[in-house]
């Protein structure tokens, strides 16, 4: 029994499978992003302690908030940039699956955005950079539930490839 099928739909489904199994490697990191990257990655981030953190709270002076700005502005693109190279160092097709690209992608527009962040030296530079800091965590919220799509996405394709 043949089926006839209009060439129009026949072609749709061909363009989707090829659609689904086409896979693009991540842009790589402009030139500026790649040299900020190495020289932050190649910096260990400092131990964070509980005293760490009461020493910029007690007493609370507009000099102890500056100087736990200037802390954060220093420490988060670390641990940022090795978050980075972690991601790119994944093998070549999980690198490729959209939602890690994705989640790749926000990684590296965050840590740019933080390692060329201007000095921060008053307590009003101290709220514009909070609520930048509020937009950046509210981007990354959903994270890790994309990661897990990844994931579930790797393991359905290791499973239609087999």
């Amino acid at each position: 029994m043949i089926i006839n099928l209009p060439v129009r739909a026949l072609a749709a489904r061909t363009i989707q499978r090829r659609r689904y199994h086409v896979r693009r490697a991540p842009s790589p990191p402009s030139a500026e992003v790649a040299q900020l990257l190495d020289s932050f990655a190649a910096h260990p981030p400092l131990p964070l302690t509980l005293s760490t953190l009461m020493s910029f709270g007690h007493p609370l002076t507009p000099a102890s908030i500056l100087r736990s700005v200037s802390y954060l502005l220093s420490e988060i693109p670390r641990r940022m940039a090795q978050r980075v190279r972690a991601l790119e160092a994944l093998p070549f097709i999980v690198g490729t699956n959209p939602y890690v690209a994705r989640t790749l992608q926000g990684h590296r527009d965050s840590f740019n955005l933080l390692a060329t962040y201007p000095e921060v030296s008053t307590l009003e530079d101290n709220k514009i950079f909070v609520d930048e800091l509020d937009m950046l965590v509210d981007g990354h919220r959903n994270d890790i539930p994309t990661m897990a799509k990844g994931c579930a996405y790797l393991r359905i394709s290791a499973i239609d490839n087999a």
